[in-house]
C-alpha cells in the first residue's frame, strides 16, 4: 500500500529525480509521482490546487531556488496542508536553518533519496 498518494519530486537534476523516483516506485511508496525540472514548473503544477502530500525539493536550481519556490508557495496561498522534505546537495548548515524554519518543512536531507529517508520520513511525519 502506498504510503503517499501524490509525490512531487523538484530538482534539476535528471539524475537524481530518476533515481528519487525509481526509489518511490521500488518502494511503492506513491500512487502518483510527479516530476518538475524548476521551481517555476512547479509552481504551475500546484497553482491549479493540484497538491501532492509531499514534496521533495532541491535547494540549488538556476532561475528559482528551494527558497524561492517556499515563499512563491506561501503568497500563492496553495497547498496548505503539503508538507515538504529538503533534499538537496547543499551542506550549508545556513541552508539547513533556513529551510527548518519554513512551516511547512519537515526535515532537510543531503541528496541522494534512499529507501532509509522515505522510512524514516514515513515514520516520523505520516504515521500518526
Amino acid at each position: 500500500m502506498a504510503m503517499f498518494s501524490k509525490v512531487l519530486l523538484i530538482d534539476d537534476d535528471e539524475a537524481s529525480t530518476f533515481l528519487s523516483e525509481t526509489i518511490l516506485q521500488d518502494m511503492g511508496a506513491a500512487t502518483e509521482i510527479e516530476i518538475a525540472t524548476d521551481a517555476f514548473a512547479a509552481c504551475d503544477l500546484v497553482k491549479n490546487k493540484n497538491c501532492p502530500d509531499i514534496i521533495f525539493l532541491d535547494i540549488r536550481m538556476p532561475r528559482m531556488d528551494g527558497f524561492g519556490f517556499l515563499d512563491r508557495l506561501a503568497k500563492m496561498g496553495a497547498c496548505g496542508r503539503t508538507k515538504v522534505i529538503m533534499l538537496t546537495s547543499s551542506y550549508r548548515k545556513e541552508d539547513k536553518e533556513k529551510a527548518l524554519n519554513y512551516s511547512n518543512v519537515l526535515d532537510y536531507f543531503e541528496k541522494p533519496l534512499t529507501e532509509q529517508i522515505v522510512e524514516k520520513v514515513r515514520e516520523e511525519y505520516y504515521s500518526r
